[in-house]
Protein backbone atom coordinates (compact mmCIF):
# COMPACT_ATOMS: atom_id res chain seq x y z
CA UNK A 1 0.00 0.00 0.00
CA UNK A 2 1.24 3.39 -0.88
CA UNK A 3 0.81 6.52 1.18
CA UNK A 4 -1.66 7.82 -1.39
CA UNK A 5 -3.82 4.69 -1.06
CA UNK A 6 -3.85 4.96 2.73
CA UNK A 7 -4.70 8.67 2.51
CA UNK A 8 -7.57 7.90 0.12
CA UNK A 9 -8.89 5.18 2.44
CA UNK A 10 -8.79 7.48 5.48
CA UNK A 11 -10.47 10.29 3.58
CA UNK A 12 -13.12 7.87 2.29
CA UNK A 13 -13.86 6.77 5.84
CA UNK A 14 -14.12 10.38 6.95
CA UNK A 15 -16.47 11.18 4.07
CA UNK A 16 -18.65 8.13 4.78
CA UNK A 17 -18.89 8.94 8.47
CA UNK A 18 -19.59 12.63 7.80
CA UNK A 19 -22.35 11.94 5.30
CA UNK A 20 -23.85 9.35 7.64
CA UNK A 21 -23.93 11.86 10.50
CA UNK A 22 -25.34 14.50 8.13
CA UNK A 23 -28.12 12.13 7.07
CA UNK A 24 -29.04 10.87 10.51
CA UNK A 25 -28.38 14.01 12.52
CA UNK A 26 -29.38 16.94 10.35
CA UNK A 27 -31.11 16.10 7.11
CA UNK A 28 -33.50 13.59 8.66
CA UNK A 29 -35.15 16.56 10.35
CA UNK A 30 -35.53 18.46 7.07
CA UNK A 31 -38.37 16.34 5.78
CA UNK A 32 -40.60 17.42 2.93
CA UNK A 33 -44.07 15.88 2.95
CA UNK A 34 -42.86 13.49 5.65
CA UNK A 35 -40.04 12.14 3.48
CA UNK A 36 -36.33 12.47 4.24
CA UNK A 37 -33.37 12.92 1.87
CA UNK A 38 -30.91 10.11 1.14
CA UNK A 39 -27.40 11.62 1.02
CA UNK A 40 -25.75 8.21 1.43
CA UNK A 41 -27.43 7.10 -1.79
CA UNK A 42 -26.19 10.29 -3.48
CA UNK A 43 -22.71 9.44 -2.17
CA UNK A 44 -22.92 5.94 -3.64
CA UNK A 45 -23.90 7.25 -7.10
CA UNK A 46 -21.19 9.92 -6.96
CA UNK A 47 -18.63 7.32 -5.92
CA UNK A 48 -19.44 5.24 -8.96
CA UNK A 49 -19.18 8.19 -11.30
CA UNK A 50 -15.87 9.35 -9.85
CA UNK A 51 -14.09 6.09 -9.16
CA UNK A 52 -15.47 3.60 -11.63
CA UNK A 53 -17.59 0.54 -11.05
CA UNK A 54 -15.32 -1.34 -8.63
CA UNK A 55 -14.49 1.54 -6.29
CA UNK A 56 -18.07 2.76 -6.53
CA UNK A 57 -19.41 -0.68 -5.68
CA UNK A 58 -17.28 -0.84 -2.55
CA UNK A 59 -18.22 2.68 -1.46
CA UNK A 60 -21.89 2.03 -2.19
CA UNK A 61 -21.86 -1.21 -0.23
CA UNK A 62 -20.35 0.42 2.85
CA UNK A 63 -22.70 3.42 2.57
CA UNK A 64 -25.63 1.03 2.33
CA UNK A 65 -24.46 -0.91 5.38
CA UNK A 66 -24.29 2.34 7.33
CA UNK A 67 -27.83 3.14 6.27
CA UNK A 68 -28.96 -0.36 7.23
CA UNK A 69 -27.81 0.34 10.78
CA UNK A 70 -30.56 2.94 11.25
CA UNK A 71 -33.18 1.99 8.65
CA UNK A 72 -34.91 -0.81 10.51
CA UNK A 73 -34.90 -3.05 7.44
CA UNK A 74 -32.99 -6.33 7.00
CA UNK A 75 -29.23 -5.87 7.15
CA UNK A 76 -27.85 -5.77 3.63
CA UNK A 77 -30.95 -4.48 1.86
CA UNK A 78 -29.65 -0.94 1.39
CA UNK A 79 -26.11 -2.26 0.91
CA UNK A 80 -27.33 -4.30 -2.05
CA UNK A 81 -29.24 -1.42 -3.64
CA UNK A 82 -26.51 1.18 -3.04
CA UNK A 83 -23.78 -1.12 -4.38
CA UNK A 84 -25.90 -1.85 -7.43
CA UNK A 85 -26.45 1.81 -8.23
CA UNK A 86 -22.81 2.73 -7.60
CA UNK A 87 -21.59 -0.03 -9.91
CA UNK A 88 -24.09 0.99 -12.59
CA UNK A 89 -22.96 4.60 -12.35
CA UNK A 90 -19.37 3.46 -12.42
CA UNK A 91 -19.84 1.70 -15.74
CA UNK A 92 -20.42 5.13 -17.29
CA UNK A 93 -17.49 6.82 -15.58
CA UNK A 94 -14.98 6.31 -18.37
CA UNK A 95 -17.37 7.19 -21.19
CA UNK A 96 -19.05 10.34 -19.95
CA UNK A 97 -18.13 13.62 -18.45
CA UNK A 98 -18.58 13.41 -14.70
CA UNK A 99 -21.28 16.01 -14.25
CA UNK A 100 -23.67 16.57 -11.36
CA UNK A 101 -26.79 15.95 -13.45
CA UNK A 102 -25.83 12.29 -13.85
CA UNK A 103 -26.34 11.66 -10.13
CA UNK A 104 -30.16 12.09 -9.83
CA UNK A 105 -31.10 9.38 -12.36
CA UNK A 106 -28.87 6.91 -10.53
CA UNK A 107 -30.37 7.96 -7.20
CA UNK A 108 -33.83 7.21 -8.62
CA UNK A 109 -32.56 3.83 -9.80
CA UNK A 110 -31.09 3.14 -6.37
CA UNK A 111 -34.27 4.07 -4.52
CA UNK A 112 -36.32 1.91 -6.87
CA UNK A 113 -33.91 -1.01 -6.42
CA UNK A 114 -34.10 -0.57 -2.64
CA UNK A 115 -37.91 -0.60 -2.65
CA UNK A 116 -38.10 -3.53 -5.09
CA UNK A 117 -35.59 -5.58 -3.10
CA UNK A 118 -37.54 -4.71 0.03
CA UNK A 119 -40.71 -6.04 -1.53
CA UNK A 120 -38.92 -9.27 -2.43
CA UNK A 121 -37.79 -9.84 1.17
CA UNK A 122 -41.15 -8.94 2.70
CA UNK A 123 -40.71 -5.27 3.53
CA UNK A 124 -44.04 -4.25 2.02
CA UNK A 125 -44.11 -0.94 3.92
CA UNK A 126 -41.47 0.52 1.57
CA UNK A 127 -43.82 0.70 -1.41
CA UNK A 128 -46.98 2.55 -0.55
CA UNK A 129 -49.35 4.99 -2.20
CA UNK A 130 -46.88 7.82 -1.51
CA UNK A 131 -43.91 6.24 -3.29
CA UNK A 132 -43.93 8.94 -5.98
CA UNK A 133 -43.79 11.61 -3.27
CA UNK A 134 -40.82 9.84 -1.73
CA UNK A 135 -39.13 9.62 -5.12
CA UNK A 136 -39.76 13.31 -5.78
CA UNK A 137 -38.33 14.39 -2.42
CA UNK A 138 -35.28 12.17 -2.77
CA UNK A 139 -34.72 13.45 -6.31
CA UNK A 140 -35.03 17.08 -5.17
CA UNK A 141 -32.40 16.50 -2.50
CA UNK A 142 -30.17 14.60 -4.92
CA UNK A 143 -30.16 17.61 -7.24
CA UNK A 144 -29.21 19.85 -4.31
CA UNK A 145 -26.50 17.51 -2.99
CA UNK A 146 -25.04 16.15 -6.24
CA UNK A 147 -22.38 18.77 -7.01
CA UNK A 148 -21.01 19.06 -3.45
CA UNK A 149 -20.99 15.27 -3.08
CA UNK A 150 -19.07 14.78 -6.33
CA UNK A 151 -16.53 17.35 -5.14
CA UNK A 152 -16.28 15.57 -1.79
CA UNK A 153 -15.64 12.18 -3.41
CA UNK A 154 -13.04 13.65 -5.75
CA UNK A 155 -11.29 15.17 -2.73
CA UNK A 156 -11.43 11.89 -0.84
CA UNK A 157 -9.94 9.83 -3.62
CA UNK A 158 -7.65 12.42 -5.15
CA UNK A 159 -5.40 10.97 -7.83
CA UNK A 160 -6.46 7.47 -6.79
CA UNK A 161 -9.81 8.13 -8.50
CA UNK A 162 -8.34 8.19 -11.97
CA UNK A 163 -9.37 4.65 -12.80
CA UNK A 164 -10.80 3.42 -16.04
CA UNK A 165 -14.36 2.26 -16.09
CA UNK A 166 -16.20 -0.27 -18.15
CA UNK A 167 -15.50 -3.85 -19.09
CA UNK A 168 -11.80 -4.73 -19.41
CA UNK A 169 -11.76 -4.85 -23.21
CA UNK A 170 -13.74 -1.64 -23.69
CA UNK A 171 -12.00 0.80 -21.41
CA UNK A 172 -11.86 4.39 -22.50
CA UNK A 173 -9.16 6.79 -21.36
CA UNK A 174 -10.12 8.91 -18.39
CA UNK A 175 -10.06 12.61 -19.01
CA UNK A 176 -8.19 14.50 -16.33
CA UNK A 177 -8.06 18.20 -15.80
CA UNK A 178 -4.86 19.43 -17.31
CA UNK A 179 -3.19 22.64 -18.42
Amino acid sequence: MTAETIRAALRSGLVLFSVFVLQVGLLDGLRIAGRAPEPLLVLAAAGGLVGGWWKGLRLGFVAGLLYDLVAGTPLGLAAFAYALVAAAAGLLAGYTVRMWWLVPPFVALGLSAYVFAGEVVGQDHLFDDRYMVTLGVVEFWSVVLAAPTLRLVRWAWGAAASVRAGPPGLRAPVRTAGP
